[in-house]
């Protein structure tokens, strides 16, 4: 067998995803899409340093020259064999590395190690090496494969003439769970599995390496980034609940008049002292007298960074303007109008919207509609990386595939059902051309759906993945879709 070694380069987060340009089967057809997907993952590819090139089968020498990182959390990278030399990167738990050399330092042995783009001294004593560093190494180096023909069948067994679960599509990577028989046994997300020829694939090896003070803080920007993007968008959504708001309750004042004097309110040829009114009108929230109400009423606190009104309160707040509507009608007597809002101006029409729905009978306009793709979008980009945990919910310490689309949506007061036939179900099925970002993808195996995910635009989507990966961007059609559906419009 020929002899191999690693060359680590430079650490990363993998996201199982290459970019697509082109609007995921839109316009085009099928083999234009191929093509742009081909070309553009050769363009992403070019790009990625973070990957370790290799041949198909893993020996002992592959590992002979990586030491594996064991801390508690990290410990720093120094210029010098001792700890008052700068410091030029970090190196985290489980991270690999390549031994340069071992010389005599402070307090002991030093490693001069190369790992990602950093080049330092690092303690002998927080590596493990040799026929340890290999054994931990398989476990969390994770294989990937890469499609290098432009249509790949998915097989139930190691052959080609088993049956075909699935279309995997050029470009897009997979996980290797193992090799066997010139087949390459791979993990398409956590609910698919199963064999490809190895004539037909790429594979090479990723481990986590160490970063750079610089690298470090580039991604602390960009997950800053990524929070305010998601903060602007839910702020524009609420901006523009509130325009539209506005305009439904100002749709219905050219029937209703108030006196130039602002002391009464007329509505219906029945005066109403504006004294009433006003204490009427206070007694409603100010988020739902604008007919807003923040997004997420149905979160459940795995953000922290969420602060959302309760089910409990939402109810309370439509019960109040039962109440005060109630109160305002029985001020007026027998035959009375609905109660007007302004005490000096036009009266307001006494339909105050509690919350904004979506789909068919909502009251969400076009506009509502389309801020609230985009913030989905931008909401649920913040949670990449975060773990997949089967049967889990959180989107912050472990979610599976439908968990993650529920509470993705719940923030935004929708409710799609807990597993992914049921958000199958009760969403508006779609053509899967005319998918739209923010709504829903479902995959299954035969007629079976066990796989669902955002789209989010540009030929891809965003879903929890697998235990591997975790939660991560993947092409639209990384496997064949099996229908699509929004809860949006």
């Amino acid at each position: 067998m020929r002899k191999r070694k690693f060359l680590l380069t430079v650490s990363g987060i993998c996201l199982l995803s290459c970019g697509l340009g082109a609007a995921f089967l839109g316009g085009q057809g099928q083999d234009h899409m191929t093509e742009v997907m081909a070309q553009e993952a050769r363009a992403a590819s070019s790009l990625r340093t973070s990957r370790i090139d290799r041949g198909r089968t893993l020996s002992p020498e592959d590992y002979e020259n990586i030491a594996v990182s064991q801390v508690s959390d990290y410990v720093n990278i120094r210029q010098e064999p001792n700890t008052s030399s700068t410091i030029v990167g970090k190196i985290y738990n489980n991270c690999a590395a390549n031994i340069l050399e071992t010389v005599e330092g402070e307090g002991g042995s030093w490693y001069r190690i190369q790992s990602g783009t950093v080049s330092g001294y690092i303690k002998a004593q927080y590596f493990i090496t040799g026929a340890q560093a290999e054994a931990i190494a398989k476990e969390i180096g994770i294989e990937y494969a890469t499609i290098n023909t432009a249509a790949l069948r998915l097989r139930a067994e190691p052959n080609l003439s088993s049956d075909t679960l699935t279309m995997l599509t050029q470009g897009a990577e997979y996980v290797v769970l193992e090799e066997k028989d010139n087949f390459a046994l791979l993990s398409v997300d956590e609910d698919m599995t199963g064999y490809v020829s190895m004539d037909y694939i790429k594979t090479r090896v990723e481990f986590k390496q160490a970063v750079s003070l610089e690298e470090e803080a580039a991604k602390q920007a960009e997950e800053a980034r990524i929070r305010q993007e998601a903060a602007d968008a839910i702020q524009k959504l609420e901006e523009v609940k509130m325009v539209e708001a506005k305009k439904d309750t100002s749709s219905g004042s050219s029937e209703q008049t108030g006196t130039p004097g602002g002391d009464n309110v007329q509505n219906g040829g029945v005066t109403i002292p504006a004294a009433q009114t006003t204490a009427a009108a206070s007694t409603v929230p100010a988020a739902v007298a604008n007919g807003t109400i923040a997004a997420n009423p149905l979160g459940n606190g795995d953000d922290p960074r969420v602060s959302a009104p309760t089910q409990a309160a939402t109810t309370a707040a439509s019960a109040t303007i039962a109440q005060s509507t109630q109160a305002a009608a029985n001020a007026v007597g027998p035959g009375g109008a609905s109660p007007a809002g302004n005490s000096g101006g036009s009266g307001q029409s006494s339909s105050v919207s509690a919350g904004t729905t979506y789909g068919p009978g909502g009251n969400a306009s076009t506009a509502v509609v389309s801020a609230t793709r985009t913030a989905i979008v931008a909401y649920a980009k913040q949670f990449l990386g975060n773990p997949y945990v089967f049967g889990g919910t959180s989107l912050t310490s472990g979610t599976d595939c439908s968990g993650f689309v529920m509470r993705i949506y719940e923030h935004f007061g929708i409710s799609t059902g807990r597993s992914s036939r049921d958000q199958a179900a009760n969403g508006r099925t779609i053509a899967i051309d005319a998918v739209q970002p923010g709504d829903l993808l479902f995959y299954a195996s035969g007629d079976y759906i066990n796989h669902v995910a955002i789209y989010i635009g540009g030929g891809q989507i965003i879903h929890a993945a697998s235990s591997k990966t975790g939660i991560i961007t993947s092409p639209a059609n990384y496997r064949t879709p099996y229908k699509a559906a929004t809860f949006l419009d």
